[in-house]
């Protein structure tokens, strides 16, 4: 058979047995291909999402919601869950990137980017801590911080153009900049 001959409620029930299946891939394709809306398909969405939130894959549930048009409480649930997994693992980078993309509250994001920006610093990790500030937009006096810290380990490290690099990616002061410029370019 080919696409035309097959029915919409054929390619409905292609749909869901694939969904079952966990062959999410092949699912979206035939929705995709049969041009076949959320609607109808839901059902066979929410089973499959009930089956994988009692499974504890909380982020794949939220990702099935949201792909497919569920409740923003259903979102919400499997996205909040999956978060403070991450928190939990201490993934703060990730637990904070995963609220931002399901639209979880400010704070939740705020409070995950923190900890990701402290965990960074603590691990001497200055220029990831400096991204961290900027990427989920924390308090400028953090940045600046995290931005002096890596300056000052490069410029340590007689790696003065990566320190200047630094000094302009972050907004450092024009003395900071000044100094790494003169050792800069009195190395070559």
């Amino acid at each position: 058979m080919t696409m035309a001959e097959i029915a919409p409620a054929e390619a409905i029930r292609l749909f869901e047995e694939r969904m079952a299946q966990g062959r999410y891939r092949e699912a979206a394709k035939i929705r995709e291909d049969y041009s076949l809306s959320a609607e109808p398909l839901q059902d066979a969405v929410r089973r499959e999402y009930s089956r994988v939130l009692g499974l504890g894959e909380y982020s794949l549930a939220a990702e099935l919601a949201k792909e497919y048009g569920l409740s923003k409480k259903m979102v919400v649930e499997a996205a909040s869950r999956s978060f403070v997994r991450k928190v939990d693992g201490e993934q703060y980078k990730a637990a904070a990137e995963f609220a931002k993309k399901y639209d979880l509250p400010p704070e939740m994001v705020r409070e995950a980017a923190i900890r990701a920006y402290n965990k960074s610093m603590d691990f001497g990790l200055a220029k990831n801590a400096a991204d961290i500030a900027v990427d989920f937009e924390l308090p400028d006096d953090m940045r600046i911080a995290a931005a002096e810290k890596a300056f000052a380990a490069h410029m340590d490290s007689g790696l003065y153009n990566k320190a200047l690099k630094v000094a302009r990616e972050y907004g450092l002061s024009p003395d900071l900049l000044r100094e790494a410029e003169t050792k800069a370019k009195g190395r070559r």
